[in-house]
């Protein structure tokens, strides 16, 4: 009788940590989905920035009476948006094929990984969109 309620007591606790591990990856997928979301809409809106300034930069037309300086000042602002926005659509789509595909395809753990690979990436991602 003993015995019984020693396995039973272990099959319990197999059960429980087995279910903890379940709820702790569904939280960690739904981080995953959000940092993916997240990520995805920003590459957009970063790409039709990219292409607005490529615009603006091909089609401005400035006054011949423009001083020189203030020339230099558009086109170096110009250049820094379009690298800040590719870099943040090249970050945001490499960072979102990886960490997906880190989770889907790693070995255990690789959930917990590719999440906290992404939660890393973020800010840099965060800091070329915001240039």
């Amino acid at each position: 009788n003993n015995r019984n309620g020693t396995k039973m007591l272990a099959a319990d606790r197999s059960l429980l940590e087995i279910n903890l591990k379940q709820s702790a990856i569904k939280l960690r997928e739904k981080e995953l989905n959000l940092y993916t979301e997240n990520f995805s809409a920003m590459a957009t809106q970063a790409a039709v920035l990219a292409g607005f300034t490529t615009t603006c930069l091909i089609e401005i037309h400035i006054p011949d009476k423009t001083p020189r300086f203030a020339v230099c000042l558009l086109h170096f602002a110009a250049v820094v948006s379009i690298c800040a926005n590719i870099t943040c659509v090249s970050l945001s789509t490499i960072t979102s094929i990886w960490g997906s595909g880190k989770a889907l395809r790693g070995k255990d753990g690789s959930m917990d990984e590719a999440v906290d690979g992404m939660n890393k990436e973020r800010g840099l991602i965060f800091f070329a969109f915001s240039l």
